[in-house]
């Protein structure tokens, strides 16, 4: 039967890889990083395993020797990440890989030390650990390492003594099994490895879930920065215009004079003049907080020039729920979507109307015409459709989750609605 303890090692050497390589990133192309590691990982591999075959009890004694550090060094020189990242996935992948070894030869031995149970659960064990693996941690551990990069070498060193306690705890001096007053000290080990990674990854976790509200709150920052300059140009318009209109009295005073003296081509002159600079239409206003009328005014004055139907009607408390300059980065990014999804179809069917109530809780709605090609991911969020979009949208998002508000977005044939509620 040691043909199948045999079997069951083999499978196991053949995992140890799968598993570090579904944590790993390599500083190569996929392909290329697959081929380098299959080109040093298989021999050093299968060199162990010849070891462990010919040298019996005595093949755990050197196995640091002859297989953690030289494929410790090897696999560090394909890394994208030469750091404490790359050292903690490379131990906490072999501490998993150990922790599957040592518990089902423990078990295996106390069922009768067959190596049936060896077999079949190390057959199972491996591809339920790394589907595990593939669906629950890799993308969540790629974007952790990708955007935290303190901290790693602690969790390192601290996976690295889990790695050599453990290795030392069931061979040396003898196996653990010829030791039974040490296997409960070693069970609480195996037990508490697991608990020990646990804590890391939420920890881990909080970290991203920091770094991703910064990064929020710097979108929003950079919407802020953006909106206060386009309404410093809207409030010089607005300045040039009343200064237009101051000085239209004076013109008035020049065209009556010239039209006592009967000089109708220097009053054709004057009316011409006037014309060129006189602003094509009005700014409209819609509400007296300033910050949000110049965001209105302006989009709304947008989607005009675009041959947009627009209609507007608000009710706005006189305190805001939240931050004006917040809540108007919102809503200029949602106009400015719902203006590009307008451009998408004919001006005849072209309309935006925005609306918004205070009863019984105060809320923004934007309905705007669109082409009626949409996805939504789980969240109920819109997908971008083309690579550089979307982001006007995960500002909305941000500044929802920054001001405890709810959003909703929903699609009804070729009618878009969004909405706002706090």
């Amino acid at each position: 039967m040691t043909i199948l303890r045999d079997l069951s090692v083999l499978w196991s050497t053949i995992h140890v890889l799968v598993v570090f390589l579904l944590l790993f990133e390599s500083r190569y192309p996929w392909k290329k990083a697959m081929k380098l590691t299959l080109t040093g990982a298989v021999p050093l591999l299968t060199a162990n395993f010849l070891l462990y075959l010919f040298l019996k009890d005595m093949r755990y004694v050197f196995l640091l020797v002859t297989c953690v550090l030289p494929s410790l060094l090897f696999l560090w020189s394909l890394a994208k990440y030469r750091d404490g990242r790359f050292l903690f996935t490379f131990c906490f992948s072999d501490t998993l890989w150990l922790e599957i070894i040592y518990v089902t030869n423990i078990l295996d031995f106390y069922l009768g030390n067959q190596y049936i149970f060896m077999f079949l659960s190390r057959l199972i064990l491996y591809p339920v650990l790394e589907w595990f693996l593939w669906k629950n941690v890799r993308p969540v551990f790629f974007e952790v390492q990708r955007n935290i990069t303190k901290g790693w070498y602690i969790f390192a060193a601290i996976s690295a003594i889990f790695y050599v306690m453990m290795l030392l705890s069931m061979s040396f001096p003898t196996m653990i099994m010829t030791r039974p007053e040490y296997l409960p000290a070693f069970v609480l080990q195996l037990i508490l490895m697991p608990l020990f990674y646990l804590q890391i990854f939420i920890t881990l976790r909080r970290q991203q879930q920091l770094y991703e509200t910064q990064q929020k709150e710097n979108i929003l920052n950079v919407q802020v920065a953006s909106l206060r300059s386009r309404i410093d140009e809207f409030s010089s318009a607005n300045e040039l215009f009343r200064k237009e209109r101051h000085d239209f009295r004076h013109k008035m005073r020049t065209i009556a004079a010239l039209k006592e003296k009967g000089d109708l081509e220097a009053i054709g002159q004057v009316v011409q003049e006037y014309a060129e600079t006189l602003p094509e239409r009005l700014v409209e206003s819609y509400t007296s907080h300033k910050i949000l009328d110049a965001v209105l005014s302006s989009h709304l004055e947008w989607a005009k020039r675009k041959e947009i139907r627009v209609s507007a009607k608000l009710t706005l408390p006189e305190e805001l729920p939240v931050q004006e300059a917040d809540l108007a980065t919102a809503l200029a990014n949602a106009l400015e979507n719902a203006i590009h999804a307008c451009t998408k179809i004919g001006p005849s069917q072209r309309y935006i109307e925005v609306k918004s109530i205070t009863h019984p809780r105060f809320m923004f709605q934007i309905r705007n015409s669109f082409d009626g090609v949409i996805a939504f991911d789980e969240e109920g969020i819109p997908l971008a459709t083309s690579k550089g979009h979307g982001f006007g949208t995960r500002s909305i998002v941000a500044f929802c989750g920054k001001n405890n508000a709810f959003y909703e977005f929903s699609a009804e044939e070729n009618e878009f609605t969004m909405r706002l509620i706090f």
